[in-house]
């Protein structure tokens, strides 16, 4: 491409302390092989991982006006995605996370707080998505996800959506046109044994292209030319933190350079593969070079 794909999210920037140990039984104690602090969220680190791709990224969010929210400012500024659409509440305590890493299979599990006193966004601005060619949504914050969602539409982009299983999910998928769900979603809507059906219920439900990643066992995808299925690439696993978050921002890399469903999703794929072979969950987010490089020689597509 002449230009840099451009992407936005909407969704949560947060802070991640990260605490990688031994599994440890509860009221124990365990050392500790290596620890981090450093930004996260869904929408913020697909932005960042879009952002290593040489992608012209922004975000729209919320945080509070405290230390915390500095730090995740500071850190999106570093790498390179505008935080114009940030909306700083006076009084508000910005979002942050504890996660745990087991030392020896690399999974994370994430122990979460909420932000405080962050109210609502206020009207996304139609020039914060103007030149946009893809956007992704989460639902951290609803009505930030479906005012950007609709006004996205009346501007033509696409929009790609990270959702868990809620009651008010249904109201914001039928403003979703890719759908990009967990195998948790598919067994939360019944077909945890059975992708392919879980894929015709996300169809129903209004995306026009689903896609449902099956960590170690790779994804499934659907959309209006056909099926497929991928399967994961086979790395060293460090740490799986963000990995769902590094395949969100790379599809949508793939999808505003126009790059058909197949092609987007294993491109994801990689980029998920190798922010697992490091520790933290933005520290192995590859650089374009590095993922076409990483392609090449395990892909049947021309890369």
């Amino acid at each position: 491409m002449s230009k840099p794909p451009v992407v936005a999210a909407a969704g949560i920037c947060c802070l991640d302390y990260i605490v990688t140990s031994p599994r440890v039984q509860w009221g124990d104690t365990a050392w500790v092989t290596d620890f981090r602090a450093q930004g996260g969220g869904l929408a913020a680190t697909a932005m960042v991982a879009c952002a290593r791709l040489g992608a012209d990224c922004s975000l729209l969010s919320l945080l509070g006006d405290d230390q915390v929210g500095d730090v995740i400012l500071s850190e999106l500024a570093a790498e390179g995605v505008r935080t114009d659409g940030v909306v700083r509440v006076s009084g508000g305590q910005s979002p942050l996370s504890f996660i745990h890493v087991d030392e020896a299979t690399g999974e994370r599990t994430i122990f979460h707080k909420k932000g405080a006193s962050l109210g609502g966004a206020p009207p996304a601005e139609a020039t914060l998505l103007s030149d946009v060619q893809a956007l992704l949504i989460d639902d951290i914050y609803p009505a930030l996800a479906m005012d950007a969602a609709r006004l996205a539409h009346e501007l033509g982009v696409p929009v790609v959506a990270d959702l868990a299983f809620s009651s008010g999910s249904s109201d914001i998928l039928r403003q979703v046109d890719v759908f990009i769900a967990s195998r948790h979603y598919a067994r939360e809507i019944g077909f945890g044994d059975a992708p392919e059906s879980a894929l015709d219920e996300i169809h129903r439900l209004g995306p026009k292209t689903a896609v449902i990643t099956l960590g170690a066992d790779g994804y499934v995808w659907s959309d209006d030319a056909g099926r497929g299925v991928g399967e994961a690439f086979r790395v060293d696993v460090v740490d799986t933190t963000s990995a769902g978050d590094a395949f969100h921002g790379a599809f949508c890399y793939g999808l505003a350079c126009g790059w058909e469903t197949a092609r987007c999703c294993e491109f994801a794929a990689a980029v998920a593969a190798i922010k697992c072979t490091r520790p933290g969950g933005r520290t192995g987010l590859p650089s374009l070079d590095q993922t076409i490089a990483f392609l090449q020689g395990r892909s049947k597509l021309d890369w």
